[in-house]
């Protein structure tokens, strides 16, 4: 009943969203008079962060981040969310972030010591101190000009329950403490589960003093709630929102990763056909479908965009980054983002096919 839901809300807007654009209800005119804004929400990415930034700059470029009022990240979407608030108030250009990711490498985000996970992610903090400290200036998370939110997760280990934390730029929520370390933040968000080592975040007060780890592993694949709690505490929505993800590969690579980050299974995840690409879009599709369900007015003002070229990319290697950023842009010039019904649609009739609905 719940899926169906959504495919009806969904369905319903793409087939008629044309009918009611030409007449418009009362209720409609008076929500578009209390609309205003874009908002743009950004996946996990790990090494494939340069697609998200690629996107983002295609949007730029494109005249389309004119008016933005709100952020959210999670994982290296949060650095994408912290280099955006730069971008955008001029502290930064898109040439200083792109010359900065395509000088990153491993050893600039961790070191492998003794062939055992999780890595050593000390040199990842120097690196977020050198961008949101140093040269953007942002100490506190509260620092960033555009309301922002970064997402990280605490995982209870005895039942495995995870509590997924929205820490904002401002205070529109009761965990939200805008004085605590960005760089902190960051680290959190983008510690992987199992490769990377959880992180505490100092001198918390309105949150658990206990160890965090990604965002998306919990229920902030896509960071899309605090966008509601903003809209609740501004008093009215925004008018735009763009979900921005990274592409998955085609095929099961986590014997690959392993192998990136020291550890040899002798392919034996990859001969079993475990993939954690396939894992993680099931769980972006099933993120947007809660999206849809929990915010249907945000379903026509809605659209998503994800790169799709040929090539694959590990999750944990980040020598490859300009030719991420490259082969995005490129196909970004001749893409233009989905609106959510279109995007969902396949997925959500796929669904319906296989319960022979």
């Amino acid at each position: 009943m719940k899926k169906l839901k959504i495919v009806l809300v969904i369905m319903t807007l793409a087939l008629f969203s044309a009918s009611f654009s030409d007449s418009p209800s009362r209720q409609e005119i008076t929500s578009d008079q209390k609309r205003s804004g874009v908002a743009v929400i950004m996946t996990g990415a790990a090494a494939r962060i340069p697609q998200e930034a690629g996107l983002l700059e295609e949007l730029y470029d494109r005249g389309l981040l004119n008016n933005v009022v709100f952020i959210s990240g999670v994982s290296s979407g949060a650095l994408n969310a912290v280099m955006l608030n730069g971008i955008l108030t001029r502290k930064a250009t898109w040439s200083y972030y792109r010359n900065l990711l395509f000088n990153i490498r491993n050893s600039d985000v961790y070191i492998q010591d003794d062939k055992k996970i999780p890595v050593n992610t000390e040199p990842a903090r120097e690196l977020f101190k050198k961008i949101a400290e140093t040269r953007l200036g942002y100490k506190e998370i509260g620092d960033l000009p555009i309301m922002t939110e970064i997402s990280f997760t605490h995982l209870k280990t005895l039942d495995l329950r995870k509590e997924v934390y929205r820490m904002c730029s401002r205070k529109i929520n009761t965990e939200t403490d805008t004085t605590l370390s960005i760089v902190d933040i960051l680290m959190a968000s983008t510690s992987y589960p199992v490769a990377f080592p959880p992180v505490r975040i100092r001198n918390v007060t309105t949150i658990p003093d206990v160890e965090y780890v990604d965002g998306g592993v919990g229920d902030d694949l896509v960071p899309f709630r605090a966008l509601l709690e903003f809209e609740k505490f501004r008093g009215k929505g925004v008018e735009k929102v763009y979900i921005l993800s990274r592409k998955a590969d085609s095929l099961p690579t986590i014997s690959e990763e392993l192998k990136g980050l020291g550890i040899n299974d002798r392919g034996v995840f990859d001969r079993l056909g475990v993939s954690l690409d396939a894992m993680l879009w099931k769980g972006f599709v099933n993120r947007l479908e809660a999206y849809a369900e929990e915010a249907p007015e945000l379903v026509s003002r809605t659209w998503v965009w994800v790169p799709d070229f040929k090539k694959d990319f590990l999750l944990f290697n980040f020598d490859n980054l300009k030719e991420q950023y490259q082969l995005t842009t490129e196909w970004a010039k001749t893409h233009d983002p989905v609106p959510l019904s279109e995007f969902l649609l396949p997925h959500l009739l796929s669904k319906k096919k296989a319960a022979g609905k």
